[in-house]
């Protein structure tokens, strides 16, 4: 017979990785059919993110269905090429944090030379997951205003979030004052936060990283509805992407300002009758 701690590894071996399955990534799955609406099996759907042009190949089951699952958050092209029919693109399918998307295909008879491309038509459609939340994008991020610079304070966009803290403390280091936040009327500081799928939460229930703005792709607040591959919280979950490279150079400048001409003296220096210091800010 089997010991206790032999039978301990052997099932923490089986279902180790279900229990580490927190993610941020997403899917895109879909059915080809011909203009009849007949299922079209084999045929060979490529999958490529614009921004690096890395591509992934799958082929169609007998029923026309593809699956493309793991897909990191990016905006990507789906093509679809089969002998005697014209070769199908569509361009700008944007996968956000956690999404599966539906991505029907039709497919009209010709020569694989020939191509249709698809480049407006009505968004695709999240209907293949049962996880929903509220996406803050890059655009967000970089042009809505955000005094501490901290993305987990955009949190504020949605309905449903409460932030109790004191506003002054929303800075990278001020991580006690930021998780201040009760969402969806749960408890404060009750919520997780992943980085790249990596919980970054302490005992305390607070962020011990809090990313850059430039450093952030997208944040994902879910709530009440999140899977259950998300866990450890009675609030809500920080789920955050950080940006990768692509093929185009691009870059950042940061810098501060402070005019300390402009600056008045504190309360204190000033009812004890000292003169305003060279460093204000720091008094």
């Amino acid at each position: 017979m089997l010991s206790n701690q032999l039978r301990s590894i052997i099932f923490l071996s089986l279902f180790a990785p279900a229990l580490w399955a927190q993610s941020y990534q997403g899917g895109i799955r879909g059915t080809v059919s011909d203009t009849q609406g007949a299922a079209v099996a084999g045929v060979k759907i490529t999958l490529t993110d614009q921004a690096t042009n890395e591509s992934r190949n799958t082929i169609t089951s007998s029923a026309g269905e593809y699956v493309f699952n793991a897909v990191d958050p990016a905006t990507y092209s789906v093509s679809a090429e089969m002998p005697s029919f014209k070769k199908f693109i569509r361009r700008d399918v944007l996968v956000a944090t956690q999404e599966v998307l539906t991505s029907d295909i039709q497919m009209e008879l010709g020569a694989v030379s020939q191509s249709v491309e698809v480049t407006e038509e009505v968004p695709v459609i999240e209907s293949s997951n049962a996880s929903n939340g509220q996406v803050i994008d890059s655009q967000k991020l970089r042009d809505l205003p955000n005094l501490g610079r901290n993305p987990f304070l955009l949190a504020k966009l949605s309905t449903n979030v409460v932030p109790v803290g004191d506003p002054r403390f929303n800075r990278f280091q001020d991580q006690s004052g930021s998780s201040q936040i009760s969402i969806a009327g749960g408890p404060i500081r009750g919520n997780n936060y992943l980085i790249d799928g990596v919980p970054v939460t302490d005992s305390e229930n607070r962020a011990v990283i809090i990313p850059s703005i430039e450093g952030t792709q997208e944040m994902k607040l879910q709530e009440n509805t999140y899977d259950a591959t998300m866990g450890r919280t009675g609030g809500g979950v920080f789920n955050t992407f950080l940006k990768s490279g692509s093929n185009a150079i691009h870059g950042s400048l940061l810098g501060y300002t402070r005019q300390t001409d402009w600056a008045a003296n504190t309360f204190f220096r000033n009812a004890s009758g000292q003169p305003r210091s060279d460093s204000p800010f720091y008094n």
